[in-house]
C-alpha cells in the first residue's frame, strides 16, 4: 500500500472555489428570522421557577480564552439561545455549558469522570483516554438510543465514522465527521518578503533564508525584537519533522508503529530547530505558549513572521482580520516550503473522524443527549451553529453560507466550531463536496487565503494508518509519554548545539523505557495481526 495518498482531484475542484455558481447544499432551508430582535435569556433562577418538571442538560464547552472585546459569554449568546428556543424548549430541558480550559481539556475530563461529575456530554480528541473510559465501563452504550432518536445522525456521519467509536457491539461514543482533512499550512508575511526583495519560499532552506532576514531587517527597521517562526510545538512542526524523514525507509507499519523520535532523520529535523532557536529565529519561550494565546497576540501586533498553525486557522479563529485591522498594509500568504530529499513537500493530514462525543455511565439524562445531537444534525440547525443569524454574521450565496465582515460575526462566530460538535468544519452538503471546501472559504475577504491553505494543506498528505483496536499499553502509559513528547521537544530544541546528540539520544531512550518501548511493540504486533501477519 502506498504511503501517498493522491489529492489530485481534490486539489482540481479547490481551483474552482471561486467560480462556483448556482449550487444548492440544503435546498429549502428555513429562513431563521433572527434579525426580529433578541431571544430570551435562561438563568437558572428564573428557569427552575417557571418551568416545573424540565431536565436539565449539561454540555461540556471548550473555553479557549479567545473571547474577544465587547463579546458576549461564551454560555449566554445568540448561540446558546437559539439552542435553547430550538430544542431545549420544545423538549422541555434546560441546556447548561459547562466550561473546561481547552489546554487542560484531558486532564480536567479525567478528574471529573473519576469523581462522577462530568456534565452528561463531553468529547476530547484523545483516543486512549476515551478507550480508557470505555475499558472501565464508564460510558453509556449509545446503540439503543441511536436507533430510536437518532436517525438523522446516522444519516449525517454515515456508519464508517460511527464503526470508529463502536467496540464488540457498543456505541461507546459518536464520532465528529472531519469535513476537510488538511491538518498544518504555513504561512508568512509576505509584504516582509517584498521589503527584503525575496520571493515566497520554495524550499526549506529559502524559508530558513527568509527568517534570518525577518530578524535582521525588522531589527533594523523598527528596533522590535521579533520571533520570524512562531507557534513553535511538537503537532505544528510536524510538516516541517516529515521533510527531514528518510521516506524511503519508512514502511506504513512503522508509520503507525513507531514514534516520531525513533524515525529516521528525525533528529535531524530537530537539530535544525535547535539552530532556529540559537540563532533567535523562534520565541526564546516558546514552551510557556503550548496553545498558541501568546503567539496570536505577537502575530497580530506584528512580531511574527511566520508560522504553521491549524489549516486556515488565521481565517477562522479571527486573528488574520485583527492583524490586519492593526495593520492594513500585511499581507499573510500560504506557503508550502518544507520539502524532503524526494522533492516531496510531506505532510501528516487528518483521518474522516474528529472528536469523540460520550454519554457518562452516570449521566440520567442519556436519552436527552441523543435527541440534542440528532437535533443538531438538522441542516437548518448546522447552517446556524456554524454560521450564525442570517442577514447579521452571513447571507446565502448559491447555497453555501457566507460571513459577513461585521462587528457582530466577529464577537459571535469566533468559537462556532464548538457549539456544532458534530462536525469538524463547515458543511452544507453530503452529495457535493465542492460546496464543503466554499463553505471553508465563505469569507470573501480571504476566500484566496483559505483556497491556498487547503490546497497547501493536503499537498503530499499522508494519513496515518488506523488500526481499530485498543492497545493495553497504550491506554496505561499515553498519559505520561504524552508528558514526555512535550519534554523532549523543549530540551532538544534549547540543547546547547554540542550536546544536542547527547541530549537527544537520552531522551529517547528514557522514552522508551517508560513505556514507549512497550507500546511500539504492541504497535507493530496490531499491525501485523490486522494485516493477517503475525497473531
Amino acid at each position: 500500500m502506498p504511503l501517498l495518498r493522491s489529492w489530485l482531484s481534490k486539489l482540481a475542484v479547490i481551483a474552482i472555489l471561486c467560480v462556483l455558481t448556482g449550487c444548492s447544499g440544503f435546498g429549502d432551508t428555513d429562513r431563521l428570522g433572527w434579525a426580529d430582535g433578541p431571544l430570551p435569556n435562561f438563568d437558572s433562577d428564573g428557569f427552575t421557577a417557571n418551568h416545573d418538571g424540565w431536565t436539565t442538560l449539561r454540555i461540556e464547552l471548550f473555553e479557549r480564552s479567545n473571547k474577544p472585546i465587547g463579546a458576549p459569554t461564551i454560555t449566554d449568546n445568540r448561540m446558546t439561545q437559539y439552542i435553547q428556543e430550538h430544542f431545549g424548549n420544545p423538549e422541555r430541558i434546560k441546556i447548561e455549558f459547562v466550561t473546561i480550559p481547552r489546554a487542560e481539556e484531558v486532564r480536567r475530563l479525567q478528574v471529573l469522570m473519576a469523581a462522577n461529575q462530568a456534565p452528561d456530554i463531553v468529547f476530547t480528541y484523545d483516543l486512549p483516554t476515551v478507550y480508557n473510559f470505555y475499558t472501565q465501563g464508564k460510558l453509556t452504550d449509545l446503540s439503543p438510543l441511536l436507533d430510536q432518536y437518532g436517525s438523522r445522525l446516522k444519516e449525517l456521519l454515515g456508519e464508517e465514522i460511527l464503526s470508529y467509536g463502536r467496540m464488540q457491539g457498543t456505541q461507546f461514543a459518536i464520532p465528529a465527521k472531519r469535513v476537510l482533512t488538511a491538518r498544518t499550512t504555513t504561512f508568512i508575511r509576505e509584504d516582509w518578503l517584498r521589503e527584503a526583495g525575496l520571493s515566497l519560499p520554495e524550499t526549506t532552506e529559502e524559508f530558513y533564508r527568509a527568517l534570518q532576514v525577518f530578524k535582521k531587517n525588522r531589527l533594523q527597521k523598527t528596533g522590535e525584537v521579533i520571533y520570524p517562526f512562531g507557534q513553535i510545538d511538537y503537532y505544528h512542526t510536524a510538516p516541517l519533522q516529515y521533510s527531514f524523514w528518510d521516506w524511503d525507509q519508512i514502511t506504513e507499519e512503522d508509520l503507525y508503529a513507531e514514534p516520531g523520535w525513533t524515525m529516521p532523520g528525525n533528529k535531524e529535523a530537530f537539530r535544525f530547530l535547535n539552530r532556529l532557536y540559537h540563532e533567535g529565529l523562534i520565541h526564546p519561550e516558546f514552551h510557556l505558549d503550548r496553545f498558541a494565546q501568546q503567539f496570536q497576540k505577537d502575530l497580530v501586533n506584528g512580531r511574527v513572521g511566520a508560522a504553521s498553525p491549524n489549516t486556515n486557522e488565521p481565517v477562522y479563529m479571527g486573528y488574520l482580520a485583527e492583524l490586519l485591522k492593526n495593520d492594513p498594509n500585511a499581507i499573510l500568504t500560504p506557503i508550502d516550503p518544507f520539502t524532503s530529499a524526494n522533492g516531496k513537500k510531506t505532510k501528516p493530514i487528518l483521518e474522516d473522524t474528529g472528536m469523540y462525543i460520550m454519554v457518562p455511565k452516570t449521566s440520567k439524562n442519556a436519552e436527552a443527549a441523543m435527541k440534542y445531537l440528532n437535533w443538531m444534525a438538522q441542516p437548518e440547525n448546522i447552517i446556524t451553529l456554524q454560521n450564525g443569524v442570517e442577514g447579521v454574521t452571513y447571507r446565502m450565496e448559491d447555497g453555501v453560507p457566507v460571513t459577513l465582515e461585521n462587528e457582530d460575526a466577529n464577537r459571535l462566530l469566533f468559537n462556532y466550531f464548538d457549539y456544532c460538535i458534530i462536525l469538524n468544519g463547515k458543511y452544507v452538503s453530503s452529495q457535493d463536496e465542492r460546496l464543503n471546501l466554499k463553505a471553508n472559504a465563505n469569507n470573501k475577504r480571504f476566500e484566496e487565503f483559505t483556497r491556498k491553505s487547503v490546497e497547501y494543506g493536503m499537498n503530499d498528505g499522508i494519513e496515518t494508518p488506523r488500526i481499530h483496536a485498543i492497545l493495553p499499553s497504550e491506554i496505561r502509559y499515553a498519559a505520561a509519554l504524552n508528558e514526555k513528547n512535550d519534554e523532549i521537544f523543549v530540551k532538544v530544541i534549547t540543547a546547547s548545539p554540542e550536546a544536542f546528540d547527547a541530549v537527544y539520544d537520552e531522551e529517547v531512550a528514557e522514552y522508551l523505557s517508560i513505556g514507549g518501548q512497550q507500546v511500539r511493540e504492541e504497535k507493530h504486533l496490531a499491525y501485523q495481526k490486522h494485516n493477517g501477519g503475525a497473531p
